[in-house]
């Protein structure tokens, strides 16, 4: 946003006649707060509770398909060998 509000502030510059920096262009708070984004943080905690939601999912649907029921351990064990067995198939490592 800076290089943009930079972008305008020469255009009027050359425009007007005036010299660098006699015309300021400054973004208000409410365009600030809303370029601000999100912070490193935020998109490693977003990327996080994505990743801990999806795998919860695969867990409780190998429970399901096991009638596992609330032995959620023995779920995550299957649902690990098989993405196991998933690699070694593709790389033709079984028979």
């Amino acid at each position: 946003i800076h290089y943009l509000l930079q972008s305008v502030q020469h255009s009027l510059e050359r425009c007007f006649g005036k010299a660098r920096g006699e015309i300021p262009i400054l973004p208000s708070p409410e365009l600030q707060a809303r370029v601000s984004g999100a912070s490193e943080r935020d998109i490693v905690y977003a990327g996080l509770a994505y990743t801990m939601e999806q795998s919860a999912k695969q867990i409780m649907n190998v429970a399901a398909r096991y009638n596992l029921g609330l032995d959620q351990r023995t779920a995550a064990y299957l649902c690990a060998l098989e993405k196991v067995l998933t690699v070694y198939n593709e790389a033709g490592f079984t028979y």
